[in-house]
């Protein structure tokens, strides 16, 4: 029988590096065919609908041919579709100016640079090419620039038409204001030290400093907005999918940290697809802007006018009805006597939605503030009474009668290492600020923007109040302090009377019996303009526990005088004894 032999046996078999080259690549192409291949394994994936490994394969074949105005011309219809407008101009335009040294001329290259001009949003400039390739060649390739010329003009008409005329005339000081804005916040490009020579500063390190901007929270829920009806007009219901993946590029759970070789790809790819979807947006609201669609949905301005009047009387009626609800909690909370729920509804409606409403939507804003506020201040005074069967002479009578915990506060927790719950920066998952440090800083936020006084003299109550629960009393007094002012401003006994009383809960958790005897001598003055009987009743028993303890304390100090007085007698008389006995 004869042995069948297989061709494989006849090819060496390769070891070592050479065994992961393909045996394709060690052919020895010759660098045409090599480029041809390149440009065609480019064409097949961008056909695919695989981009970024077309443009990788165009870019080796230009390595080899650079001169080659066929595959300038696909890569730049291939950066198009990734929205790399400007990286596609410039290639059409190399290609173009290629074949111009050849003294030849081709339409799609030519139809690619007005495309490319197009989607830059550069009409004017896409419009004169157009006239010009239509008038440079003829038959049937002068339709396709006439065509393409048709749709910037009417994009011209859509920018520049009516709608434009009636979007200036309603938004004309809006306009003006935004001009100016940008002509003072031009950039100068001259160096610093010029810059601060003119201000007649002096140049130190000639670093400018970063500021950040600090926007007020009604700014912020605008820009949503208008960032959601935006993508509402030209995505229509794929909009939600625009806002996933705007929040998905700072996702923690998507990018893990612990993933080294996916985190970074997922990143790419994910603010990449976000960049690119956002040219294509920015193409859309060029050719049709968003003033333009309103006017084409109402092209009667009576109706569109009375449309936006119904809608304004809708928000308004049910700003009216969330306020009434919110009240009518507030009420129920204060009389069930449920203070911690209380303060945190009261700072997340007037925090969180108030704060979002314009004197337009909410005409009774500053009344519904006063109300609400004026509320809560009750709700504190309520608690301090005096209890039943009460005794000045306990030791701190005082600070139990003030609510104040002042056993739980002398205790210091100690740190235990792997023991997450005596981190004091860890209970919120953020390793650089407490708790404390974080309420404190959305009261620092919100008292940049807060108009009234009696809302001031709130937020200065509460951060007070968040310092002397962690324990930091002279930040406590000083922010008291300032918050008597604004109260004052606004004569707001009440937010007095509950600054004062911080003042007081500061300074008999010291056991500064002097500066807590000044302070309840302010407060009774602030007690006798309340008049209210059980207030002025409470702060005469707080004087008299003060008292108490002052004539304790005054007590205690002579004792220990008459103490070290009788010690120094005897180690005197002992003295002379034993130089009498000497």
């Amino acid at each position: 029988m004869t042995s069948i032999i297989q061709p494989d046996s006849f090819v060496p078999q390769a070891q070592g590096v050479q065994a992961a080259i393909p045996i394709w690549f060690k052919i020895d192409w010759s660098p045409e065919i090599e480029q041809k291949i390149y440009k065609d394994w480019g064409t097949y994936y961008c056909r695919r609908r695989r981009e970024n490994l077309g443009i990788h394969y165009f870019n080796k074949a230009l390595t080899l041919g650079p001169t080659d105005f066929t595959t300038l011309y696909r890569r730049s219809q291939t950066k198009r579709k990734n929205a790399l407008t400007e990286s596609a101009l410039k290639d059409c335009r190399d290609a173009q100016r290629i074949l111009n040294s050849l003294q030849r001329n081709d339409a799609p290259i030519n139809l690619e640079v007005c495309d490319a001009l197009y989607e830059l949003n550069h009409f004017e400039n896409s419009k004169a090419e157009l006239h010009d390739n239509a008038r440079l060649f003829t038959g049937n390739k002068t339709k396709i620039f006439e065509r393409l010329l048709v749709v910037v003009d009417e994009n011209i008409q859509d920018a520049c038409g009516p709608s434009m005329t009636q979007f200036i005339s309603e938004n004309d000081k809006l306009i003006v204001q935004i001009a100016e804005e940008l002509r003072r916040y031009k950039k100068d490009t001259r160096p610093l030290w010029k810059i601060l020579k003119e201000q007649e500063k002096c140049d130190v390190l000639s670093i400018p400093e970063i500021e950040d901007e600090m926007l007020s929270p009604l700014e912020i829920a605008r820009r949503n907005r208008a960032f959601d009806v935006f993508n509402q007009m030209y995505l229509d219901r794929s909009w939600l999918d625009m806002i996933f993946l705007k929040h998905v590029r700072k996702n923690p759970t998507l990018l893990l940290d612990q993933c080294k070789k996916s985190y970074e790809f997922l990143q790419t790819i994910t603010t990449k697809k976000y960049d690119e979807l956002k040219g294509f947006l920015k193409m859309l609201e060029a050719r049709s802007p968003m003033y333009n669609i309103r006017y084409q949905k109402f092209t009667n301005k009576k109706l569109m006018d009375k449309f936006r009047q119904e809608y304004l009387y809708r928000v308004q009626y049910q700003t009216r009805r969330n306020m009434i609800s919110a009240l009518r909690t507030i009420r129920y909370l204060r009389i069930t006597k449920n203070l911690p729920k209380l303060a945190n509804y009261v700072e997340e409606v007037m925090g969180d939605y108030v704060v979002k409403k314009t004197h337009r939507i909410m005409p009774w804003k500053f009344e519904f503030l006063n109300e609400v506020y004026n509320i809560l201040a009750l709700a504190f005074v309520d608690q301090y009474t005096v209890p039943k069967n009460f005794r000045f002479a306990e030791k701190n009578a005082l600070l139990r009668l003030l609510r104040f915990p002042m056993d739980k506060s002398l205790e210091v927790k100690p740190f235990v290492f792997g023991d997450r719950t005596t981190h004091q920066g860890l209970d919120t998952g953020d390793p650089a600020m407490s708790k404390s440090r974080q309420i404190v800083n959305r009261f620092e936020k919100r008292m940049v923007f807060a108009k009234y006084p009696i809302e001031r003299s709130y937020l200065l109550h509460q951060i007070g109040s968040v310092h002397l629960q962690s324990h930091r009393f002279d930040e406590c007094c000083f922010s008291a302090r300032k918050s008597i002012e604004e109260a004052i401003k606004c004569n707001s006994y009440i937010w007095q009377f509950l600054s004062y009383l911080l003042i007081i809960k500061a300074n008999a958790a010291l056991h500064k019996v002097e500066r807590t005897g000044e302070a309840l001598e302010k407060l009774i003055k602030v007690a006798d303009k309340l008049m209210e009987k059980d207030i002025q009743q409470f702060v005469n028993v707080c004087i008299s526990c003060n008292e108490e303890e002052f004539n304790f304390k005054k007590q205690s100090v002579m004792a220990n005088s008459r103490r070290e007085s009788e010690k120094s007698v005897r180690s005197s008389l002992s003295l002379r004894q034993s130089d009498f006995e000497d």
